[in-house]
Parts: C-alpha cells; structure tokens; sequence
C-alpha cells in the first residue's frame, strides 16, 4: 500500500509539472518502469525538463568549423554523480554541459557521441527495477542534450543488463523515441560478461534494428564475482584502483567471450566501438583465438578488420595502437574517443599530439582517424 501511496503522490507532482516530464512518465509506466523507486527522480526529471526549458544554448563560435568526432565522451548528471561518487575506485569527475562544451572548443571537436560510464545502470545489483528506472533517466537527460543540440551531439543508450527483457525495451524505446545512435554496453553487468548465453536474444533484437542502431559502444567496468549468498563482491586482484589496471583486463575478457560464445560471428550486422585502443584485447588475441575451429577463426578475425572500431581514448599512440595494426586492422577501423571527462586532464592534448605526429599515418589517415571513418560505424 505505501508503494501505491509513493507512486500516487509522484504522480500528482508530476502532473504539476511541465508537459515533457509527464510524457517521459507516461512513456515509462507503459513499459513497466517505476521511475518512483529512485529517490532522486524527481531531481533527475527536473534537470531533463531544464534542458528543455533552457531557451538558448550558447554555443562557442569556434564549433563551426570544428570538424574532429568524439567516438568515446561521457555525461555525469548531478544527481548521478552523487549516487556514484566513485568511478573505478577514483574520485568521480565534475561534469557540465558548458565544461563539455568548452573541452570541444579546446580540442576542435566539432561532435561528440555521449554515454554513460562504468558503472551506468548497475548501481543496484538485483534490483531489476532500479536498474531499469536508472538506465530510463540516463537515456531521457542524453537525448534530451541531443536535442537541444543536435549538431554537436548524438549518444549511445543505456542498458539495464543483466535483465535482458528490460534491455530490450529500454534500446527499442531509445532508439525508436529518443533517436540513440547506438546502444552501450559495459564489459560485465553484475559479473556477466557480454557472451553469456541470456543476453542472445538482445543481440538478435539489435542485429535485426535499423542502420546506426546496430552500433554498439562497450565501456570496461569493474571485476566481480558472485558470492554463495548471491551477492556480488569486488574482485579486483591489486591494490590498485581498478580503473588504473582491471578496465583494460575488462574489455579483453568481454570481447575473448564475445568471440567464443559465437556472438560475434552470429550477428554479423552489428558494429562494435572498442575502448582504449582494445585495453589488453590486442596482446591476446593470437593465444586465445589460434585454438578455434578454423571457420570461426576466419568469422573473428574478418570481424575485427571490419565490424570493430578501435577508439584511440588513452594515451594509446604510438606503440599500442602499433601493436594493434600488426593483426592487419586497416587504418580505416581507427578512430578518436577523449574518454572526457574521466581522463587526467594532460591526456586530451597528449593523445592528439601523439596521432598527429604518427610517422605510421599519413595525414589523409589522419584526418580520416579524426573524423571520416567514423561514419562508418552509424551508416
């Protein structure tokens, strides 16, 4: 009875407020998502309803002509920060439009592809509810930037797995209302990683979508293992902040379970952004792929040349990306991500130097880098 009593009362405010709060609400009880579960939702409404109230943006002249695209940028609601104080065991950055925006200007980044960061929706394990609601709110704040700018942003959706139903629904309704570019994915969802076998019918679900919906954008996230009592505990094996060490560990163990569970070579329309240069992915791949059967062998390897798109967010230049080249990627699978805003601030304008001086790019493969072969992975 309380519960009905909270969802009542919610939703009497909500009808206070203006129209676009009341359809995102609308939009939510159709698909069986209870945003009132969550605390904050009434905070997180009021910044999505901000943004559209907001007359004007300014936006810096300098954009105009900007033409470099950020394959690999994030946002950080307030009202997320504060749920997620800590990300990969470090302090979580300040994150502002305007900041963004000014980071743009900086580093001539004419758009930016927006998501959300590790640990996105996963921050109430078991609670598919929760999961759901946060994954609805994330989506709804970057779709409602995007729409406000529409040239200088576009985003990938949030994806409540582990629950595979509520992720189908939460990707439809992102990419069929909001006009997501593509759908993100973390590296493990409450200890899953992305081959497990309850997850097929999402990637059945998006390899059957429309055009840039097939881009899938995965982001690495903490180790964790499940416990005899059902609950999960940290599994990070060093005294290190696991951002530092186990993210990169993270995307290799992902894309090795990709590649065995046949997930990549069944749904051959889907276009894989891989971050960091492929963390430790590259260094591996002979080891583990050298003992499948020869046919997927040839399946993975063709993928990784043409449907995976390494993002250079690091510093990865020059000897990481090298040593990915040296499995025969073509230049054309290369593309820039700044990791903004998680990545020290010194980075951003390192990693842009280390490309443009690249004595194995020619400036046509660098100007593709920057901004041509990313179109590619939304056509």
């Amino acid at each position: 009875m309380n519960a009905l009593l909270v969802l009542s009362a919610f939703l009497a405010l909500a009808q206070a407020m203006q129209n676009r709060t009341s359809s995102i609400i609308t939009a939510a009880q159709h698909d069986g998502i209870n945003l009132a579960c969550l605390p904050f939702a009434f905070e997180a409404l009021a910044s999505i309803q901000a943004i559209y109230d907001q007359p004007v943006v300014d936006v810096p002249a300098a954009l105009r002509n900007a033409s470099r695209v950020d394959v690999h940028a994030h946002i950080i609601p307030p009202w997320y920060r504060a749920i997620v104080p800590t990300t990969g065991q470090s302090p979580t950055p300040d994150w502002t439009l305007e900041s963004h925006l000014s980071f743009m200007v900086n580093n001539s980044i004419g758009h930016s592809v927006l998501s959300v960061s590790s640990p996105g929706s996963v921050v109430y394990p078991g609670s598919e509810a929760k999961s759901a609601a946060l994954a609805r709110l994330l989506n709804e704040y970057q779709a409602a930037i995007v729409r406000k700018l529409p040239k200088l942003f576009s985003f990938y959706a949030v994806t409540p797995l582990p629950y595979t139903q509520a992720a189908i629904v939460e990707t439809i309704y992102a990419r069929e209302k909001l006009g997501a570019a593509g759908t993100g994915l973390l590296a493990n969802h409450e200890g899953y990683y992305l081959g497990y076998h309850a997850f097929t019918p999402l990637f059945a679900n998006l390899n059957r979508s429309g055009g840039s919906t097939k881009a899938i954008f995965v982001h690495p996230t903490g180790p964790c293992l499940h416990t005899a009592n059902g609950s999960l505990t940290d599994a990070n094996p060093t005294l290190y902040p696991e951002g530092l060490v186990e993210f990169y560990f993270e995307t290799a163990r992902t894309f090795m379970d990709l590649t065995i569970s046949q997930t990549i070579a069944n749904f051959t329309a889907l276009r894989w952004v891989v971050p960091h240069g492929g963390g430790s992915f590259p260094s591996i791949e002979d080891r583990f792929i050298t003992s499948q059967p020869p046919a997927l062998l040839a399946a993975s390897k063709a993928a990784y040349s043409t449907r995976f798109f390494w993002d250079a967010a690091g510093p990865v230049f020059p000897h990481q990306i090298l040593g990915l080249l040296g499995y025969g990627v073509p230049m054309s699978q290369l593309v820039y991500g700044s990791d903004f805003p998680y990545a020290p601030s010194f980075s951003y304008g390192f990693e842009i130097a280390a490309i443009q001086n690249a004595t194995f790019l020619t400036a046509a493969e660098k100007t593709a880098l920057f901004s041509g072969n990313s179109k590619s992975i939304f056509a």
